[in-house]
Parts: C-alpha cells; sequence; structure tokens
C-alpha cells in the first residue's frame, strides 16, 4: 500500500467514524444542527461506502454510480448552507437558490454522464458559490464569537474551507487527466486537514475541550476573584457576569441572587437591580427544583415570556443553582441566541462556574460582615478615643474655673469687702474660653458632618481675612510673617468661616512651630486664591500623614507639647474649605516643620485682573444663606464620619 493510498483510507475512516459519532449524538438528542451535520457527514460516508461497495461488487463502472456519487457529494455543500442557518441568520432566499441549484445540477448528473464537461463545470461552480458561501459565513461567526465557540467555529471554517478545496481539486483533475496524478495526492491531503478540521469542530474529544477550556476557566477565575474585593454589590455582579459569558462564549450571563424573605431573586440588569419571582424564567426554574435546566428553545419552553428572552437574544438558555453547603445562593443562567453554542458534555463547566460563583458570593457575605464588624469596632474605638481624649481636655479648663471660682468665693465669704483678685478671674475668663472653644468644635464638627452648618457667602478679598487674623495675634504679642498678594485676591467665601480656619491654621503653627516664627502667604496661581501657613517645628511623623485631616487625630509627637485638643481643628477646615468648592492639604516643610495650604477658586474679575482667563460660570456666586450641602469628596472618610 502506497503512502496515498494510506492517506485514502484513513480519511474513508475517519468520515465513517465522524458520521458514526454525529450519528449518536443525533439520535441521543435530535436537534436540527445535529441532524444537518448528520446530513454533511452522511454525505461523505455514503461517498466512501458506495465507493467500496461497488469495487467489491463489481458495478463501480456503472453510469447511474457516478450519478449517485456526484449527488452525494452535492448534498455537502448544501448541508453546509443549511449549517450556516443554524449557527447565523442567513437570508430565506439563500438558502432556497442553494436547493434549486442542487436539483438542478442533481437532474443533470442524472441527466448527462457525469465526465460531461457541462456537469463538472456546473458542479465546480455550484461548489465555489455555495460552499464558499458557507465557508465564508462560518469565518464571520467565528470572530463574532468567544472561547472554545471561537475555537470551534474556526475548526468548522477550516473544515469546510479544505472540503470545497478537496472537491474542486477533483473536479479539476477530472476535467483535465493529464493533471490527475498531481490533483489526486492534494486532494486527499485537503480531504485529511477537513475531516480532523470538523472533528474539532463538531465532535471535539473530552481533553481538547479541557484545554480549549482551560484559559477561559482562568480568566474566569482570576477575574472573579478579585470581585471579592468590590465594594458595589452591582458592580461586582455584573463583572462576575461578564466573565461567565467570555468563559462560555454566549451571548450573556445573569446571576439571581435569593432574597428568601420576599421569595424572589434579585438580578443586576443593565438598567440597574430588578427582582422577579423565584420561579419565573429557566433560571426561577433551576433555582425552584435545584437542578441544572437546559433549554435548546426558550419560546418553546416558556412562551409566556418569550418577549423578555427576544429582547436579550436568549433562544438557548442553561441554568445551574448556586448552592453552599446545602444552601440555595442564587442561580447562574447563560443564554445564547443559536443552539449550537451549547454542547450537552460541556455542561459540567456550567456546574463549575456556578460552584465558583456560590463560593465567591459566599466569600462577599463574609468579606460585608468582617468589613461591618471592622467598622463597628473602629467605631467603638473611635468612641471611646474620643470620651477620652475629650473629658481629659474639658475637665482641665473646667478643674481651673471651679478651683479659681471656689478660691473666690471664700476670699468673698471671709472678707466680702476685700476687692476682687483680678488674676483669679482672668484665669477663669481664659479657662472659660477655652472650654467654649472645645464645645464649639465639637458642635462645628457635628453640624458639618450632618450638613447643618449654614454657610452665608459674600465676595470678600482673602488678603483681608489672612490681615486680620494676623493682626489679632500679633496683639496677643506673637510673632508672625505675612506675605500678601499685591492684587485682590477676591473671592466668593463665608468670612467668619474662613476666618476660622486660617485662624485654626496659625494656631497649629504657633503650637508647633518650635521657636522659629511662623510665616503666612496668601497668592493666586491657576484661577485659584492660596493661603500657606508654614512652620519650622515638629512636624508630622511619616506614617502619620495621611491621616492629619481625620476626625479626633492628633499626632503622636504633638502630645509632648501641648495635651490640649481634641483632634477636631484640621477635620474641620478640611470641610469647610471643601464647602467652599476647594481644597487643603499639607506638605512637609524643608528642614523641618509643616506646611499647609489652602485653595478657593478666584472671582472671575479679580482673576482677569491677574492676567488670568477664567469660564464665565466661575463668577456665579453661591446662594446667600444656603444651607451646605457636600460634594461627593466630602464623603471620603466615611468610616471615621460614621465613627
Amino acid at each position: 500500500m502506497t503512502a496515498l493510498e494510506l492517506i485514502g483510507l484513513v480519511n474513508q475512516v475517519l468520515f465513517i467514524g465522524l458520521f458514526v459519532a454525529v450519528l449518536v449524538a443525533a439520535v441521543r438528542q435530535p436537534t436540527r444542527t445535529r441532524l444537518d451535520a448528520l446530513l454533511l457527514f452522511g454525505s461523505a460516508a455514503s461517498v466512501v461506502i458506495l465507493g467500496r461497495l461497488a469495487d467489491w461488487l463489481g458495478f463501480s463502472g456503472q453510469p447511474w454510480v457516478g450519478s449517485v456519487t456526484l449527488l452525494l457529494l452535492n448534498v455537502a455543500p448544501l448541508a453546509m448552507l443549511r449549517l450556516v442557518d443554524d449557527f447565523s441568520d442567513s437570508p430565506r432566499w439563500v438558502q432556497m437558490a442553494g436547493l434549486v441549484a442542487f436539483v438542478a445540477i442533481g437532474i443533470l448528473g442524472f441527466i448527462l454522464p457525469v465526465t460531461n464537461e457541462t456537469v463538472l463545470i456546473a458542479t465546480m461552480a455550484f461548489l465555489v458559490v455555495v460552499g464558499g458561501y458557507a465557508a465564508v459565513a462560518f469565518a464571520r461567526q467565528s470572530q463574532r464569537t468567544r472561547g472554545i465557540t471561537r475555537r470551534r467555529m474556526t475548526a468548522v471554517t477550516v473544515g469546510a474551507g479544505a472540503f470545497i478545496a478537496a472537491l474542486l481539486v477533483a473536479f479539476v483533475g477530472a476535467l483535465d487527466p493529464d493533471l490527475a496524478q498531481t490533483t489526486r495526492p492534494v486532494t486527499q491531503l485537503l480531504a485529511l486537514v477537513a475531516v480532523s478540521a470538523f472533528f474539532l469542530g463538531f465532535t471535539p474529544p473530552r481533553w481538547v475541550r479541557l484545554v480549549w477550556r482551560d484559559p477561559d476557566v482562568r480568566r474566569f477565575l482570576e477575574r472573579s476573584t478579585q470581585i471579592i474585593g468590590v465594594t458595589d454589590d452591582y458592580a461586582a455582579l455584573t463583572q462576575m457576569q461578564a466573565a461567565a459569558a467570555d468563559a462560555f462564549g454566549a451571548n450573556g450571563a445573569v446571576i439571581g441572587v435569593a432574597v428568601p424573605e420576599r421569595g424572589t431573586l434579585r438580578y443586576a440588569a443593565r438598567s440597574g437591580w430588578e427582582e422577579y419571582p423565584d420561579d419565573l424564567y429557566v433560571g426561577g426554574r433551576a433555582f425552584t427544583d435545584r437542578r441544572r435546566v437546559v433549554v435548546l428553545d426558550s419560546a418553546a419552553f416558556d412562551p409566556e415570556n418569550v418577549e423578555a428572552y427576544r429582547r436579550v437574544g436568549a433562544r438557548t438558555v442553561i441554568a445551574s443553582p448556586i448552592v453552599t453547603d446545602g444552601e440555595p445562593l442564587g442561580v447562574l443562567t447563560i443564554f445564547a441566541s443559536r443552539a449550537p453554542i451549547f454542547a450537552e458534555d460541556d455542561l459540567w463547566l456550567l456546574d463549575l462556574l456556578a460552584s465558583h460563583t456560590g463560593v465567591l458570593l459566599e466569600a462577599r457575605a463574609l468579606s460585608a460582615q468582617a468589613s461591618d464588624l471592622r467598622a463597628r469596632e473602629d467605631a467603638a474605638r473611635l468612641k471611646e478615643e474620643f470620651i477620652s481624649a475629650a473629658a481629659h481636655d474639658l475637665r482641665t479648663p473646667l478643674t481651673v474655673v471651679l478651683g479659681q471660682a471656689e478660691l473666690l468665693q471664700r476670699r468673698i465669704l471671709r472678707r466680702p469687702n476685700e476687692p476682687p483678685d483680678p488674676a483669679s478671674i482672668g484665669r477663669i475668663v481664659r479657662e472659660a474660653h477655652r472650654l467654649r472653644d472645645l464645645v464649639t468644635e465639637l458642635l462645628d464638627a457635628q453640624r458639618l458632618e450632618e450638613s447643618r452648618a449654614v454657610l452665608r457667602f459674600q465676595r470678600v478679598d482673602l488678603r483681608q481675612v489672612v490681615q486680620t487674623v494676623v493682626e489679632r495675634h500679633r496683639e496677643y504679642g506673637a510673632t508672625l510673617e505675612a506675605d500678601l498678594a499685591a492684587l485682590e485676591l477676591s473671592v466668593e467665601a463665608d468670612t467668619g468661616r474662613m476666618e476660622q480656619v486660617v485662624e485654626n491654621l496659625v494656631e497649629n503653627a504657633l503650637k508647633y512651630g518650635g521657636d522659629a516664627p511662623p510665616s503666612i502667604r496668601a497668592w493666586a496661581a491657576d484661577e485659584q486664591a492660596l493661603v500657606s501657613v508654614v512652620d519650622h517645628g515638629i512636624g508630622i511623623p511619616e506614617p502619620e500623614r495621611e491621616r492629619v485631616f481625620e476626625r479626633f487625630f492628633r499626632a503622636s509627637n504633638a502630645h509632648s507639647i501641648t495635651d490640649t485638643g481634641i483632634g477636631l481643628g484640621l477635620y474641620i477646615c478640611r470641610r469647610i474649605v471643601e464647602a467652599h468648592g476647594g481644597g487643603i492639604w499639607f506638605e512637609p516643610t524643608p528642614g523641618g516643620g509643616s506646611t499647609f495650604t489652602l485653595s478657593v477658586p478666584i472671582a472671575r474679575r479679580n482673576a482677569e485682573a491677574h492676567g488670568m482667563t477664567v469660564d464665565p460660570a466661575a463668577d456665579a456666586a453661591p446662594p446667600m444663606d444656603a444651607a451646605w450641602n457636600p460634594t461627593p469628596a466630602l464623603s471620603t472618610d466615611s468610616a471615621h464620619a460614621d465613627a
């Protein structure tokens, strides 16, 4: 036996084996796609069997054998055309035209000898047009799909192209006998490629499917594992659904999460959260029956909800319940517009994804519980720290006030006519002011956090605000270096609140600035009015710099300087500045110390005076006496706010 004969024999065995495999699948579950595939491979297997029988029985030279063989060969491109309609929509007229051409060539093959040039050319034209159309359609469909479906469609495309090419080369050899010796090995090699590709496309071995599935499964596991850290449930579910659809190469996937108290399944739909009874749709059936459900035609299975399936392109639907430790958590549903997308023996992947989804949902629930517990612990810790700090800081001035008041009371009782002690009264007033300031800070922090603070905006020169604070501290004997812009820094602001911010920053600089006098600078840049307060003191330890604007936070090295304050000053500053549409930040001062800078939008006319160009909308002033509603940026430390 020559090598060419061996290849021919292998091709014949493979085509018959492929036919048998498809036949078994069609008998087990007779779908239109499997019947069309049976027609395709049955035509090839019939040609092989007919040729063998003709050789064994000695009637291979009969004219009718050639006519029947030609007819069977032409069934293949017709079957491909039908498969195109199974995999993707094709125009009705294309199917009809292919059928008419098939009948015409079949009749022609019985009227004229199959070796007739007209018959051969007509058959070749039929192969080129119909078979070529099918191969191109398969190729286009493979580009529209994903995952293992794309790989199988690519294999079908290669098989269709090689099969049609093999037939064309064989007919070329029949037209020109001088080329027969050249075309015969090419035909056999193309046929071998075709049958191998068809095997991979229609009946791939399990190990091949596992290899093809592996990248998609790995990708799903990697993508879904990252979802545990996604705090938004809606975003997490939509990402899990996209990962599941990609793993299957399907149109889409949905995950329904059970809401037992309402007897519903909650879905993350495109328009947002949607809830449906837990027995609705294919997914509901799988959830309530606690078993996998495979539906090849959703319209026939659930005619009452045809429109819902049509809207998302869900003709074929498979669903598997999501169960962990015997408790149903929800259901995973995969859907596609065409039945051939799914193979029965691929459904193990659905169960795998459903099981993994259950693990993820349970992990997210545990993570949420852990986060809630941590938040409560943080809230309790913060509350304890606040009570301790507030009690200590309120008790110190209260002790002084009470002690001085009792001392004055005893003196008055012993010597009523003696004039009061000015020093004692001064201490009482000073400590009472400290008490007032501490209570005011607490009230301010609460109002700002609950958005109950009222800001009265008006046009104000930020330089004047800074100058007022500087002069006030200079009257008390403090040394401050001020560098103010030459031009007006006109902003829309609540004057009192803005003074409170600058005052707080200056007081911090004086407390923690060491022996070197702090400096304050006001200037304009990038359509913003800016104020910086610079000190050269103890600074803030690097591990704590990200927390300087948190509620009740005090740097660890601040306690060695003073024990006053409960860690609300900078928090209040940040909230006020952000309410003005600005920002505040901290930078270490070169050589040691801290630099705090705030910025607020500069008014239009004043910006033009500084040589800036701004949007006219920037000149619109906020309404007077407007209740402050914090922007989204104000909720960045919600964990502390909840505390």
